[in-house]
């Protein structure tokens, strides 16, 4: 089956958001996904905004224009879907030991909201989505990609993008493409406190936080390297309830409403793989953003969908390149 236009591999927030981007600029997409759009890292995010104390300086300057774009990014998709995506401003409050920095503004928004927002529109403009499709492999033309081999066929596009997080690695390998990432596992649980309203995001080195326009609050988030299972662990969640407890004492009488954890896929340097495989025609990699998926993806879906056009990106690709020497540097540390 041949289809024009983009194959975007992988349903998470970073690939829905690109293929929403390309679709308004009038491309054909085709979004795979091995299991359910947005079943994977993108639902055990908390979806925070302001995380500018856990990023490398490297990542400020697309984290400050990703966090720009989302108000335009929700209106419009509300506009075109009538979905909320639960976007909204609240205080930020970060506590390390006996200091507090008080944030009176931060955004925020809800990844499963979103993730539907963005399913539908893509639907509504003519976006292909396919779920129950695992992707095993790529096909290449001499030293371009030319499609993807799946459980249900082949399909061909003019362009690839790999942004299927921790699964990125093993696709890429199919076609001699070698990147360096290691799965982190983070457990997160939602509960519901009736008659105690927390009106702020709260977030310390052990726990955060983060109350939802619904009333949930979400609690997150375990970091488990090298661990790739799908469970959650007693310990993971005992741990998060302590040290939620902790920060707002009145969360002993909340209501455990959901439990889940997701896999994020982490690199060496700590900056996602960004941009065209060097040497390989057509094939385009977003993956390796670990905790920031859910706030970089406006910001990675623009500069992507430049590439993947063929107009200069408006920043600067370099750090986050799959250049053969940042390969091996990853490869060195892990």
């Amino acid at each position: 089956m041949k289809a024009k236009g983009t194959l975007i591999v992988g349903a998470g927030v970073i690939g829905l958001t690109l293929a929403y981007e390309l679709l308004k600029r009038g491309q054909a997409v085709r979004v795979l996904e091995q299991s359910r759009c947005g079943e994977g890292t993108t639902r055990a995010a908390a979806g925070m905004l302001a995380t500018d104390h856990e990023l490398i300086p490297a990542l400020h300057q697309l984290a400050a224009a990703s966090r720009q774009l989302y108000p335009d990014l929700v209106r419009e998709l509300f506009n075109e879907t009538g979905i909320d995506s639960g976007y909204k401003e609240n205080p930020f409050r970060l506590i390390r030991g006996h200091e507090e920095i008080q944030f009176a503004s931060v955004g925020q928004i809800d990844p499963v909201q979103l993730t539907r927002s963005l399913r539908h529109a893509i639907k509504v403009r003519g976006g292909v989505i396919e779920e129950q499709t695992t992707v095993t492999g790529l096909l290449r033309a001499g030293a371009t990609v030319v499609g993807v081999a799946t459980s249900n066929g082949k399909r061909e596009a003019s362009n690839v993008v790999v942004a299927s997080g921790w699964g990125s690695e093993a696709l890429l390998a199919t076609s001699g493409v070698e990147i360096a990432t290691v799965p982190v596992k983070g457990e997160c649980l939602a509960v519901r406190l009736p008659g105690h309203v927390l009106t702020e995001t709260l977030f310390s080195d052990d726990v955060y936080l983060v109350p939802k326009f619904d009333g949930r609050i979400i609690i997150g988030a375990t970091e488990r390297i090298g661990d790739e299972t799908t469970g959650v662990s007693v310990s993971g969640i005992e741990h998060l309830l302590q040290a939620a407890a902790r920060l707002f004492p009145a969360i002993r009488e909340a209501e455990i409403v959901d439990i889940w954890s997701g896999i994020r896929p982490q690199t060496a340097d700590g900056l996602p793989y960004l941009g065209q495989v060097p040497g390989v025609g057509h094939l385009f990699v977003a993956t390796g953003h670990h905790r920031h998926g859910i706030l970089l993806a406006p910001i990675t879906a623009s500069v992507l969908a430049d590439e993947v056009t063929g107009i200069t990106p408006k920043y600067e690709l370099c750090p986050f390149s799959l250049h053969e020497s940042r390969r091996n540097t990853n490869a060195t540390h892990h």
